[in-house]
């Protein structure tokens, strides 16, 4: 069995058009899942964070430092060694 890490490698070793038909793939497997009370729920946070910004209780990330971090996240959980079945 290959881990996650090793199907992520090969994923993006790909031309980016065939990136793009995966990754289409591999949403439309997964978002049946998703419900509407799982997108209210989304919103519910949405309009929470919101309220925390107007408040002064949250502080806002210029969006290329927020980028850059979720970059670092997204690759250190594709290092992340995971059996795939």
């Amino acid at each position: 069995m290959r881990t996650l890490a090793e199907v992520t490698s090969e994923a993006l070793a790909l031309p980016v058009e065939e990136r793009v038909v995966l990754a289409q793939r591999v949403w439309n497997s997964v978002e049946r899942f998703a419900s509407s009370g799982m997108e209210r729920a989304w919103m519910d946070e949405a309009d929470w964070r919101w309220l925390e910004i107007e408040e002064g209780k949250a502080q806002c990330l210029p969006a290329d430092e927020a980028m850059r971090r979720a970059r670092e996240c997204l690759e250190a959980d594709a290092n992340t060694e995971r059996v795939i079945p």
